[in-house]
């Protein structure tokens, strides 16, 4: 397997972009993009944008680092929402306090429609990406936040339902963050040129990638403790979810069935090689320590 690129160093890159993008704090409405900055340019993994680097394999260009910036300005609008009062209620996100405690409601809610209009208007400003290409990148987004995707789990998620069916929360889940994956390795493939074959199996790849992920979310939201999180724990208590449904040994057989999908799917679409299976790779080493703390 190919090593790694230096994640810290993409991860800086990245950083320097989403910089790039946004207003300065000093601009007018400034309380407003202070918000944003807050928001934005905390302690996050910063996972969505690498899984475009790697996927579209190079991670140097002005305009792949601004095309991966997108999935970030998307999370960062999907986690404001979601700590709101009226949703989860959250204090804690990126070791620190929620932009809605740090800032207020209504500046939060203004930063998060903001990050969304300026995810588009990124996509729109790539002089050196192609017109046919953004059209595609920008019908994806759509459907990723829309009812079908990131809106439609959120508000699943806060009815909780549907209860007690596996299937079902797992379309849950891939709503609420295997989506927004799927975006984000689909478009690095779009950059690459890559045919339907190669995104077919990266949809694929998402799917079973962001089941890992959100099994992953879960065991760390059972932690008592919010140092290891860098948010609030105990959050899902009262929901149904794969965790509280599965034994001990079916959650071994969920996460070594989706890491199996996962790397088959990469091979099928020709990453099983590359610095993107590696850092997926790093992930499982995550996911397995994360159930192993557990138990499970």
């Amino acid at each position: 397997m190919t090593p790694p690129m230096d994640i810290v160093h993409l991860k800086s890159m990245v950083n320097a972009t989403l910089l790039e993008l946004m207003p300065a704090q000093e601009t007018s409405p400034t309380h407003l993009h202070q918000g944003m900055h807050y928001a934005l340019l905390g302690s996050g993994k910063r996972l969505r944008p690498l899984l475009t680097l790697l996927a579209a394999n190079v991670a140097t260009d002005s305009h792949t680092l601004r095309m991966a910036c997108v999935s970030e300005l998307v999370h960062t609008a999907s986690l404001i929402l979601d700590d709101l009062p009226c949703m989860d209620d959250a204090t804690m996100r990126r070791d620190r306090p929620c932009t809605h405690i740090r800032f207020s409601e209504s500046t939060a809610i203004l930063a998060s429609t903001n990050f969304l209009n300026l995810a588009y208007g990124v996509i729109a400003d790539c002089p050196n990406v192609d017109a046919s290409t953004k059209v595609a990148v920008s019908a994806h987004l759509s459907h990723v936040i829309g009812s079908m995707g990131l809106v439609g789990g959120q508000i699943a998620d806060l009815q909780n339902h549907p209860v007690g069916t596996k299937s079902a929360i797992e379309q849950l889940y891939h709503q609420k963050t295997g989506c927004l994956f799927e975006f984000a390795v689909v478009t690095g493939a779009r950059l690459r040129g890559l045919d339907a074959e190669v995104i077919d199996a990266l949809t694929r790849f998402a799917r079973a990638f962001g089941l890992l992920f959100q099994l992953y979310d879960d065991m760390l939201d059972h932690s008592t403790f919010v140092q290891e999180t860098g948010k609030d724990v105990q959050q899902d208590a009262a929901k149904t979810t794969l965790l509280s449904l599965y034994t001990p040994e079916e959650v071994r057989g969920a996460l070594s069935n989706a890491q199996a999908m996962a790397r088959e799917q990469l091979r099928r679409a020709g990453y099983d090689e590359s610095s993107l299976a590696a850092l997926v790779e790093q992930q499982f080493v995550a996911f397995n320590g994360a159930a192993q703390r557990l138990g499970v």
